[in-house]
């Protein structure tokens, strides 16, 4: 079996590391073991928390070979409960275990179960007179809002959490900005604080609240205690990747967490926040459910979508000013409306081009994405790709076009912050980092062609190439110079003809960093979704590979094209196209089966 082994990671069917995983985990006791426990590593890698052992057998990765090896009987179960290392007892420290007729491994187990705990433990929120009642249901904020939103507003104060779901333009940040309003004004609190999983994606709830708050607290006593900053989830809890290490620390004194692109959240993070927030803390999840997920394991709000319920708005309106008004009364804690989708769409016109292809992605509708290649839509651009270079040096080019008037305005000394705004409203999307369609290839084929048209531009700093109008990214936080991962700079010369960069800041002040300090950045005329997400542009170019690639989803997909406001331009070959749109990433989760079986005994 372990010949078998190594032979699939020479063809790269496993990983070392799920071969080393696999190793520790079985204690070499059985084939039988070992086998699942390099499965198990597999699926945890690819975002899953557990294995169902009803549809063990219909993975790729057992082929008949090792299906002889392993001496499968029919029930799995009881197989795999006669070895020391795997239990269905809880209190038994073993490595897996089994529940449900899934198996975890008992370290992603343990979390999920501290999770569910949370989630399904009674809690009892505060409880407001009816004069605090009437205050927020008779401001003249509460009466301009819609009745999606008014539901919203009112389940923020009658549940200890919430999860506010909707596409990109159903103004879920404005909603936030309008719950911190009430929190702020009529509820007195203060310790209101902003987060997100990225960098990128915090500073920008941070930025959409500030725009919106503006005229909420104009000459308002309280406008000091509108957030000023934002965190990502690991600044704010002192969690470290490089070292794997969590710094012990008292619970965080928070009235109200608001946390931005939730899908992004995996369980580590999720334990990480509900271990160190006091029993006060009310949290709301903003997030979309069909973008891209968490890359470590754990995808919590479709975990929680199951909960999800369709109700008449007017009937659920009238239910929740009940509530308020009966807050003595017992009532289950069904989860039920702790989580709300927003249908109604700010951002695009009804029926608007990007919005339309969006829907057509998200469900998954192959014979409405004729219409996406026949460029029926204005403001969706479909450019087919063939296999070959020359097809492939036009499509740089046809882009490279794009960024044209950039150099132009450069050349003209045009304000440094309009430069700036303007390369920050476009941006060229990848899915992959490699390969002459990923970043690095993009990348280098942009550079060729400046160098051919702007060579006087170029010069050497610490031995590294650079030119004026390269665009850089930063990828890990700098605290001293207060740069973020994600946040774009320019390179472009000061007021003393000194070559800098310039980071258009959050605020819309502009940071200007001297190169040789710059550390841990790449050149980013192209970036991959995953960067983008969090993100938002007027104008995208989404470039997909020639084959069909394992991370080709739906998600990626939908991801890309819902980051553009105003143009979508995409570079790809029609049958990869499709294939992306019919597949869609559907993970097993231990959080899942017990909510399941949770509704089934409410129901």
């Amino acid at each position: 079996m372990i010949k078998l082994l190594k032979k699939l990671i020479k063809k790269k069917k496993i990983r070392i590391i799920d071969y080393i995983f696999a190793k520790e985990i079985s204690q070499n006791s059985n084939t039988l073991i070992l086998v699942i426990s390099v499965y198990m590593s597999i699926i945890n890698r690819i975002g899953n928390t557990c294995i169902s052992l009803k549809n063990i057998l219909q993975k790729k990765f057992f082929s008949k070979k090792i299906l002889k090896k392993i001496h499968f009987k029919k029930n799995i179960e009881k197989e795999l409960l006669k070895y020391k290392n795997i239990a269905s007892n809880k209190n038994t420290n073993v490595p897996l275990i089994i529940e449900n007729n899934h198996l975890h491994l008992h370290k992603i187990w343990h979390i999920e179960n501290k999770i569910y705990k949370f989630f399904t433990k009674p809690y009892q929120t505060k409880k407001y007179s009816n004069i605090i009642w009437n205050k927020i249901i008779n401001d003249k904020v509460f009466i301009n809002l819609n009745i999606e939103k008014k539901i919203v507003i009112l389940l923020c104060f009658l549940k200890k959490f919430l999860f506010i779901i909707g596409s990109p333009g159903t103004g879920k940040t404005t909603l936030a900005a309008k719950i911190i309003y009430f929190y702020i004004h009529i509820l007195k609190k203060k310790n209101i604080i902003l987060s997100a999983p990225t960098g990128k994606a915090s500073y920008h709830l941070l930025e959409s609240i500030k725009k919106n708050l503006f005229f909420l607290f104009k000459k308002n006593k309280y406008k000091k205690y509108v957030p000023n900053t934002s965190f990502t989830i690991h600044r704010l809890f002192k969690m470290y990747h490089t070292q794997n290490i969590f710094l012990n620390q008292k619970k965080k004194n928070i009235d109200l967490l608001i946390i931005d692109e939730s899908s992004m959240i995996d369980i580590f993070m999720l334990e990480k926040i509900i271990d160190n927030i006091s029993r006060k803390t009310q949290i709301i999840f903003l997030g979309d459910n069909y973008q891209l997920p968490s890359i470590n394991p754990g995808s919590i709000i479709h975990d929680f979508l199951f909960f999800y319920q369709k109700e008449n708005l007017k009937k659920l309106y009238n239910k929740l000013i009940y509530e308020c008004n009966n807050q003595n009364l017992k009532k289950k804690n069904t989860l039920k409306n702790n989580i709300f989708i927003l249908k109604k769409k700010y951002r695009f016109k009804t029926n608007s081009d990007i919005d339309q292809c969006a829907k057509i992605i998200k469900t998954g509708n192959i014979k409405n994405i004729k219409n996406i290649f026949k460029n029926r839509f204005k403001k969706i651009h479909f450019f087919k790709i063939k296999n070959t270079y020359h097809s492939y040096k036009n499509m740089i080019k046809k882009i490279f076009s794009f960024f044209k008037k950039f150099f132009t305005m450069i050349k003209n000394k045009d304000p440094i912050k309009k430069i700036l705004k303007y390369f920050n409203d476009k941006r060229i999307l990848c899915i992959q980092k490699k390969g002459f369609l990923g970043i690095r290839g993009i990348n280098e084929f942009f550079e060729k062609l400046i160098k051919k048209k702007y060579s006087k531009n170029f010069f050497k700093i610490n031995e590294k190439k650079w030119y004026i109008g390269k665009p850089i990214i930063i990828l890990k936080n700098i605290k001293n110079m207060k740069l973020f991962n994600g946040i774009t700079g320019i390179t472009l010369l000061d007021e003393n003809q000194e070559k800098k960069i310039f980071f258009l800041m959050p605020d819309h002040s502009i940071k200007i960093i001297p190169i040789n300090l710059i550390k841990h950045y790449k050149t980013t005329w192209a970036i991959t979704v995953h960067k983008s997400q969090g993100s938002e542009f007027s104008k995208i170019h989404l470039i997909l590979p020639l084959s069909n690639v394992k991370i080709m989803t739906r998600e990626i997909i939908y991801t890309a094209i819902t980051r553009a406001k105003k143009k979508v331009y995409i570079y790809s070959k029609k049958k990869i196209f499709i294939k992306s749109i019919k597949k869609n990433i559907c993970r097993k989760s231990g959080l899942y089966q017990k909510f399941k079986k949770l509704n089934i005994k409410i129901n």
